[in-house]
């Protein structure tokens, strides 16, 4: 996209942000009715701007508006908070202005709805009944999708209400309320003369008008009275506009069709039963260890499979797949899996740390229900369920349970180094040989947690590996000067690294010598500091080593707590370094485990989003000054670990720490335990899978180059790395909760590109969400958009995937004062009906018939092009003259109407029937199916 391009994408992002502010007054009133009390403007202490939203009961709730790049066909997405009340509403920044009001009517309604439901405990509603195909035999009750529908009524039936708009204006709305009952099924669709289907839809159609009538403006229901009947009973002015709607959304359907093609990418749904229906609560547990043996038994089908090809002499080639977890939302089942079967298999807590409210979106983007798995959907989603929908995805396809390594061949050739878990869980000695196919991509979950100590401002140096890196980069440099000992030093550190030895025998080989002299020789500012920095990182990893080694079981990484592999019992108080979502979890997991534990956690304060989820509010409730006493929290800037003995000879381990109390008091103190945990953050390697690959093409004299990998819609799908060696050239994809942590070999610091990827997440996922972008939800979300954008490249389209050395500008916020003038989508303009994307707790039903106009819920998108209206006889309101829908002036702007067709949906939050279930006591086909050559 060129620079004037985004520039215009840009300012159109400030014009609908300025118009949202304007109209959403106007619309919350129209949209709660008798229910609003006011809407005012408030501002965080970092002056973000958002709305307090208040009812007539004084309840009140907080909107966050923002345009922002989204996937093709989507107009809006409505992240629910209903822990703390806030709602995060993004509408597409390739959205034409005049449509805005209406998207925010519907945005509006439907978290209202939510927000309604989940105070009384209530999940929403699965089924939507006001579509024509919905089913009314069992239920009359409306989904949080049908309250976003009638809320678009509503607000059309306001504009049509007012004397003060022109006639046409009036009669647009007149005319898009009309079609919004055919894609309500608020009338028959049939004929009058095909009598029984026209008399079994209008049974329906009566029955969803009573159902929909309590929450019908006066002036929605008096439309309904004169637009729901058949078309053939309509006056001239308004079938004239009624079918021209029809006419429009068969055309968008056949466009969109042949747009789509072969596209879909679809999986069977999780977490049901054979019936369909979600797995009993209370049977979570039991259906998750079965679907780990029956992963068990594929796996070991798969690795039989292989062994056999290796035993023939056969060399197995197959796409390759290197880690699972929430990016197995975009599974290919064609694809070899292998995967360590970590995080959340094996952590102990209690579930993650969102609630079902807040992780709606995986209905779509994973087609599983979380809100079959809690009995109040404020409740976190538990560990069992998310366990049963990995397996359930990762055995689609033949899956080994165990690790892989990238490697290269003796000619150069890409191939997987597997390696299968045994019996208890260890690797086998002998690995297992696999060509790579195309591209492997690599999803191998979060990256190493930082060791106390790292120096971490000027010229900051995150973890040993790098110190090593980054003197061994300078002594390259030096060996290419002819300084004596360069290159015998680097290769002693290369080996010494490789090889797994201590940061005291590393740093014992530098301090022996004058190295660290002359490494800073002839170097300023922050070059010189940076070395300095790599010495104080390798003498932290050496002191963080030795008190593990005092104090066996007691000096942990979080990881190892967040996997269950230490004793909680270990110790009775234990220090947490770090007050971030990792430090807080495995507090949590301290707490849980050890009823008699005391937990301090000390640095900084909590983030922002921490008080947003429901995990850190409960752990205060229970533990913190109010609940039993046992969590403590100190604020202090964490440095190297340090130990001393107790007056048994005991090693434990003590903080300063100091504070100022609100009065402005300082207070100083130190806090001494006999458990340390490291929770500080992540370091930004390259993935364990890919480190032997990155040393080989080194030896070799090759390099690595990376980029940034989006799709289409200017979507983050990960990171892309190209190992060139020898002349070749081999593509490796980083997707998952790794893809956010960009290597600093390959993107270096000072490049920005790590502020530009974090920028981008905190304004996808503001901390108001309960999320961020490495999360549970939203890395479903992102690896189900690289399948979609993966599957596009192999049928052809170039454009699919996108390398880029930067985050998209659109991606940057838009200075305040960029908007245009006022667009024409205020009171004088009101917008047509346009087509909704695929969204959670959407409708996944397909349309009705073809000659249906789809609406702003279904969220599968379809191209809804004007109505052509014929001259007729002026009767009633004028049929609206149609208008081109794209803004001209907005790059793009087109791409906003295109989609997934209607007719085929990804994947539905609740199926009536789960196609094509494996449930865990069925055999497989037999081991190696689909292996491959």
């Amino acid at each position: 996209m060129s620079d004037t391009a985004t520039e215009a994408l840009r300012t159109h992002q400030a014009t609908l942000i300025a118009t949202a502010e304007r109209e959403l007054d106007a619309v919350a009133s129209v949209v709660l009715g008798d229910r609003f009390a006011s809407l005012r403007k408030a501002q965080t202490r970092d002056q973000r701007e958002y709305f307090v939203l208040e009812d007539a009961q004084g309840g009140e709730a907080s909107l966050w508006l923002d345009a922002v790049p989204m996937e093709t066909g989507a107009l809006a997405r409505t992240v629910t908070n209903t822990t703390s009340d806030q709602y995060v509403v993004h509408v597409s920044d390739r959205l034409p202005g005049e449509y805005l009001p209406r998207v925010l009517a519907h945005e509006v309604g439907e978290l209202i709805a939510v927000r309604d439901r989940s105070s009384q405990g209530l999940a929403p509603v699965r089924e939507s009944l006001l579509h024509p195909e919905a089913d009314i035999s069992s239920h009359v009750e409306l989904s949080s999708q049908d309250h976003g529908r009638i809320g678009e009524l509503n607000w059309l039936a306001t504009r049509f209400s007012d004397t003060g708009l022109s006639e046409p204006l009036r009669a647009e709305a007149r005319a898009d309320f009309s079609a919004l009952v055919d894609e309500c099924g608020l009338r028959p669709l049939a004929a009058m003369d095909e009598a029984e289907t026209y008399r079994a839809q209008l049974r329906a159609a009566n029955r969803r008008r009573y159902a929909s009538k309590p929450f019908l403006s006066k002036d929605s229901q008096r439309l309904v009275k004169a637009l729901a009947r058949p078309i053939e009973q309509l006056d001239p002015a308004d079938a004239t506009a009624l079918q021209a709607s029809r006419d429009a959304a068969l055309r968008a359907q056949r466009q969109v069709e042949a747009f789509v093609g072969r596209r879909d990418v679809s999986m069977p749904m999780p977490g049901y039963d054979q019936n369909g229906l979600p797995l009993p609560r209370d049977g979570l547990e039991s259906v998750a260890e079965q679907w780990a043996a029956y992963r068990a038994q594929v796996s070991e089908g798969t690795v039989r499979g292989l062994e056999g090809q290796l035993a023939a002499g056969q060399l197995p080639r197959r796409r390759v797949v290197i880690g699972g977890g929430a990016s197995l939302a975009g599974r290919d089942p064609d694809a070899l899996l292998v995967d360590g079967v970590g995080r959340w298999h094996l952590d102990p807590g209690e579930g993650i740390v969102q609630s079902a409210d807040q992780d709606r979106d995986l209905a779509q983007w994973m087609g599983v229900d979380p809100y079959g798995t809690v009995d109040d959907p404020r409740r976190r989603v538990p560990i069992e369920a998310v366990r049963i929908w990995e397996d359930h995805l990762a055995t689609q396809g033949d899956v080994v349970n165990g690790h892989a390594r990238l490697r290269l061949g003796p000619d150069g050739e890409l191939f997987a180094e597997v390696r299968p878990f045994d019996q208890d869980g260890t690797e086998r000695a002998t690995p297992l040989c696999v060509a790579c196919d195309g591209v492997p991509s690599i999803a191998t979950g979060l990256t190493p947690e930082v060791v106390p100590g790292m120096p971490r401002r000027d010229g900051p140096v995150e973890s040993r590996s790098e110190a090593v890196r980054l003197i061994g980069d300078r002594l390259r440099e030096l060996e290419g000067r002819q300084v004596a000992g360069a290159r015998e030093m680097r290769d002693l550190l290369v080996q010494a690294e490789r090889g797994g030895a201590d940061a005291r025998t590393v740093l014992g080989a530098l301090e022996d010598s004058p190295w660290k002299e002359t490494l800073k020789a002839g170097l300023d500012g922050t070059d010189a500091t940076r070395i300095d920095n790599c010495f104080t990182a390798l003498a932290a990893t050496r002191e963080w080593e030795a008190a593990r080694e005092a104090a066996p079981g007691r000096a942990l990484l979080g990881d190892e707590v967040a996997e269950s592999r230490f004793d909680p019992h270990a110790a009775q108080h234990w220090i947490v370094a770090g007050s971030g979502g990792t430090g807080v979890a495995n507090a949590e997991i301290i707490l849980l485990q050890n009823p008699e534990a005391r937990v301090t956690i000390v640095g900084s304060d909590p983030p922002l989003a921490l008080t947003h989820q429901v995990q850190y509010p409960k752990m205060l409730e229970d533990y913190g000054e109010k609940g039993d006493g046992r969590l403590t929290f100190r604020r202090c800037e964490v440095g190297a670990i340090e130990t001393y003995q107790d007056e048994n000879g005991r090693t434990c381990f003590r903080v300063p720490y100091e504070e100022t109390d609100k009065a402005g008091n300082t207070h100083r103190g130190t806090v001494e335990a006999d458990g340390y945990i490291t929770s500080l953050g992540r370091t930004n390697p390259l993935p364990p899978a890919l480190q032997e690959l990155a040393g080989e093409v080194r030896d070799r004299g090759g390099q690595i180059s990376g980029d940034l990998l989006f799709d289409r819609d200017d979507q983050y799908i990960g990171y892309g790395l190209t190992f060139s060696v020898e002349g070749r050239e081999h593509r490796v994809d980083v997707d998952g909760a790794a893809s956010w942590q960009l290597p600093r070999e390959v993107f270096p610091p000072e490049s920005g590109i790590q502020r530009q990827l974090n920028a981008m997440g905190a304004r996808g996922l503001p901390a108001e969400t309960g999320n961020a972008a490495p999360g549970f939800a939203p890395i479903a979300r992102q690896s189900a958009l690289r399948a979609r954008a993966v599957a596009a490249a192999q049928e052809g389209d170039a454009a699919a995937v996108q390398r880029r050395s930067t985050v998209p500008e659109r991606w940057r916020r838009p200075e305040a004062g960029t908007e245009t003038a006022r667009p024409a989508g205020g009171p004088e303009n009101p917008p047509p009906s346009p087509e909704r994307a695929t969204g959670a707790d959407r409708d996944p039903r397909p349309a009705a018939r073809p000659t249906q106009a789809p609406d702003l819920t279904d969220r599968n998108p379809a191209t809804r092009q004007p109505p052509q209206t014929p001259d007729v006889a002026e009767q009633g309101p004028k049929a609206p003259t149609p208008r081109p829908s794209p803004a001209a002036k907005v790059p793009g702007s087109d791409l906003w109407l295109r989609g997934v067709p209607t007719d085929r949906p990804g994947r539905s939050a609740a199926p009536a029937q789960q196609p094509q279930q494996l449930p865990p006591d069925h055999q497989r086909p037999g081991p190696g199916v689909g292996m491959g050559d």
